[in-house]
């Protein structure tokens, strides 16, 4: 059997191993084993409802070879991250809305300019979501760095409504990177 060549980069997780016959495990991951952690807004997280693990896109560059006719795209260009959203019930204070409100009015430049008094460093909060496998473990953990809001859904009243139901507000987050890693492993 021929060896499947690795990239630059690739360790031994991510490198195909050509002797499998079958995976490791045969349980899939669910979309409700999940915990999310973030400092700066302990509220939010523990009402969580839902959070997406951003995507990752590289924006390739067309390199010109005027000799072929057509130009070879390259995967040199530089890379983005989506956006996290965050959905969680909001509670009947509304304290955790109003956590990410006032993070984002500290950030921003008010009316009154008299409180945008954060310092830059204070803007940001690190985050983390926990993977959890179906014994509730956690299994891989995933490192934002410096997070940051960038936008939170509004509230909707409504008298038409005939049964109680909770206000699920969305947050949205920019950050600067995110890393995955095993759960104990310091580099991820």
């Amino acid at each position: 059997m021929t060896e499947i060549p690795g990239l630059p980069g690739d360790n031994d997780e991510t490198l195909p191993i050509p002797n499998i016959i079958q995976p490791e495990t045969n349980n899939y991951l669910a979309t409700n084993f999940f915990e999310l952690v973030i400092d700066r807004i302990p509220l939010v997280t523990y009402s969580c409802q839902a959070v997406n693990l951003p995507s990752l896109s590289i924006i390739p560059q067309d390199l010109t070879a005027p000799e072929f006719g057509v130009p070879f795209t390259i995967p040199i260009g530089r890379y983005t991250y989506e956006n996290i959203s965050i959905s969680f019930i909001v509670d009947e204070k509304m304290q955790n809305w109003l956590q990410v409100y006032n993070w984002m009015q500290q950030m921003s430049t008010p009316e009154d300019h008299t409180t945008n008094t954060a310092n830059y460093e204070d803007k940001f909060s690190d985050g983390t979501l926990n993977i959890l496998n179906g014994s509730y473990n956690a299994i891989k953990t995933v490192r934002f760095k410096k997070m940051f809001p960038i936008g939170i859904s509004g509230i909707q009243f409504s008298t038409v409504t005939v049964d109680t139901e909770p206000v699920v507000a969305t947050a949205t987050f920019g950050f600067t990177s995110y890393s995955i890693g095993d759960v104990g492993d310091d580099s991820g």
